[in-house]
């Protein structure tokens, strides 16, 4: 399954502990391929698993992501219990660096497979692995574990980073037309995009946060009755970074919203950025007009008298104009004037963006400064 109106699939090949697809984004500009699998749990039969998809790499070139249940580790410390090397984890490792891959760093905890009473069987059998083409193109790649629900596998998270993101979006918009037109109309479906990936991806921060807190309350339980055992000390570290996390984001999105500039990041004052941004709200907010010395409540009359109101004061009847002799009027040179002629310069134009606070107020398409800074 993936995003059809972003991108393009279709399958590679098949084979027996493997499935390759290639993707194009709608642009045609960027292909990459995927290999999921499900590796046998026998170490003999792991080797028919690393020539499949060998063999599936003799196939393309170019970005390529490898992701599933590889049924092995690759060090002891990615299993519970475990003090030694064995040829199995020599193989895995020798197979990731014949094809170039990189394993990324695992974020939110050690093991993505846990079974048995308080999870005393634990391994790591499950992760993504990049090409190096697609680590130099995506720099902020994180992989961490999600949630478990009913399964013993734990589901692993690929993000590529949100400037990524942006780009991979922003170059899936096509329309014609002018300029001015495009920019708009990409804005515009960008932030359909935003915040259908706001709900879907980023989810609900105080949900996410009062989750967070559930889990490190029984942590805590837990340390006062006995010591934490290393996995129980790890997780409650990641815990402890995921909140600070999430109360890094609750609170930009409230000085976003709130638009104040004086407060600075770190003071967690959420509260403060709510009552704010609400002020605001009710101070915008027009519920009643008077006009001719009737009061208008109705929303749509309200919205026309305003209308007319400025369509009128900005119709001017006078033909006359005021005119000005320049007759013995100080002049500025050719030069000058030919400089202040010309058509400013993109360097120009990006200094003077950058030079702008990030979050002053954002225009009628509702994006900051920060956004077209980054």
């Amino acid at each position: 399954m993936w995003d059809s109106r972003a991108w393009e699939g279709e399958v590679s090949s098949v084979g027996r502990y493997s499935i390759t697809y290639k993707f194009s984004d709608k642009a045609q500009e960027f292909v990459w391929h995927l290999t999921s699998i499900y590796a046998a749990n026998d170490r003999v039969e792991r080797k028919e698993v690393w020539w499949e998809i060998g063999a599936a790499r003799g196939l393309f070139t170019g970005p390529w992501v490898v992701c599933g249940d590889f049924n092995t580790v690759r060090y002891p410390s990615e299993k519970k219990n475990c003090v030694r090397y064995t040829r199995s984890m020599a193989e895995f490792s020798d197979f990731i660096e014949d094809m170039g891959l990189v394993d990324l760093q695992l974020l939110g905890g050690k093991f993505t497979w846990k079974k048995g009473t308080n999870f005393n069987i634990a391994a790591r059998l499950d992760r993504f692995l990049v090409s190096e083409e697609w680590d130099e193109g995506f720099r902020n790649i994180k992989q961490s574990i999600l949630h478990r629900v009913t399964s013993d596998h734990s589901p692993v998270m690929i993000q590529c980073g949100f400037k990524n993101r942006i780009k991979t979006w922003w170059e899936s918009f096509s329309c014609t037309g002018r300029p001015d037109y495009i920019l708009a109309f990409k804005l515009k479906a960008l932030k359909e995009k935003l915040k259908e990936w706001s709900k879907t991806i980023q989810g609900n921060l105080k949900i996410q946060k009062q989750h967070i807190l559930d889990q490190l309350a029984e942590i805590e339980d837990i340390q006062e009755l006995r010591s934490l055992n290393e996995e129980e000390t790890h997780k409650k570290t990641s815990l402890m970074l995921e909140f600070e996390e999430n109360a890094r984001k609750e609170e930009i999105a409230w000085r976003q919203r709130s638009r104040v500039l004086w407060l600075k990041e770190g003071d967690r004052n959420t509260k403060f950025f709510h009552r704010t941004a609400n002020a605001h709200k009710r101070y915008n907010n027009i519920d009643k007009l008077q006009v001719n010395r009737e009061t208008v409540e109705n929303l749509e009359d309200i919205t026309r008298e305003i209308i007319s109101f400025y369509q009128k004061l900005y119709i001017e009847a006078e033909e006359w104009r005021p005119q000005c002799s320049l007759r013995d009027c100080q002049t500025i040179s050719s030069e000058d004037n030919q400089m202040l002629l010309s058509p400013f310069e993109p360097p120009e134009i990006w200094e003077n963006v950058k030079a702008c606070a990030g979050d002053k107020t954002p225009g009628l398409d509702e994006y900051t400064m920060a956004f077209y800074i980054q």
